[in-house]
This record gives C-alpha cells, structure tokens and sequence, in this order.
C-alpha cells in the first residue's frame, strides 16, 4: 500500500511541455487533424440532410437562427483550426506560439459546440 502511495506521490501533476518551438510544431500537427476531423464529421451530418432537401430555411424562424448560430460557430471554429494548422508565416515564434494556442482550444470549442448546438435545434424544432 506504501509503494503505490509513494509512486502516485512522485508522478508530476502536469508534464512539462518541451520548448516553444516543439509545442508550435505539435499544435501545427494536432491541428489539421482536429480540422480533418470536424471537416469529415460536418459533411458526414450535413451532407445527407442538404442531398435530401433538407434546408434550414424549412425550420420555424427561432430555430432557423439558432441553427444558424451554431453553423457560425462552427464556421468560426473551423477557421481557427485552420490557422492552427499553418505553418507558422512572418511572426516571432512566441507570437506564433500563442497565437497557436489560442486558435487550437478555441476552434475545437467552437466547431465541435457549433456543430452540436446545430444538430440539437434541428432534433428539437416541432415537425411540420
């Protein structure tokens, strides 16, 4: 019972990240992942509905602009993943470095709470 108290003591409560330049190039990577993710899941949501006819003009006016709210929102975070994911252009690398970071915690936020938020006021808008 002692060892494993005393190797759960030892274990650091956060890992310390390499440098800034190593962190700026592991955001680039994660960053076209999460937007090839959500880029894969809105047309996968998406892409059914509009080949089927489906508008977001057919939902009652409040849904209608929440559901556009929350394709904004989306829109907005996909553009931030997309920042995220370029290669660092023209600023210091501590400029890019929070600049980088920003847009990667940001844009998954919002794509993914968009996205989520969007297919929620399609389900709870009345039929008819």
């Amino acid at each position: 019972m002692s060892d494993l108290h005393e190797a759960r003591e030892s274990l650091p409560i956060a890992l310390p990240y390499e440098d800034m330049e190593a962190e700026t190039e592991r955001i680039i990577r994660t960053g076209t992942i999460w937007l090839g993710a959500v880029a894969v899941t809105a047309a996968l949501l998406l892409g059914p509905s509009v080949a089927s006819g489906w508008r977001p003009t057919t939902l009652p006016m409040v849904f209608d602009v929440a559901w556009w709210l929350g394709a904004t929102a989306a829109a907005i975070g996909i553009g931030l993943l997309v920042w995220a994911g370029c290669p660092v252009l023209g600023f210091r690398l501590p400029d890019a470095y929070r600049q980088k970071v920003f847009s990667i915690r940001v844009g998954i936020v919002l794509s993914l709470s968009g996205m989520a938020f969007s297919g929620l006021v399609v389900l709870l808008a009345p039929v008819g």
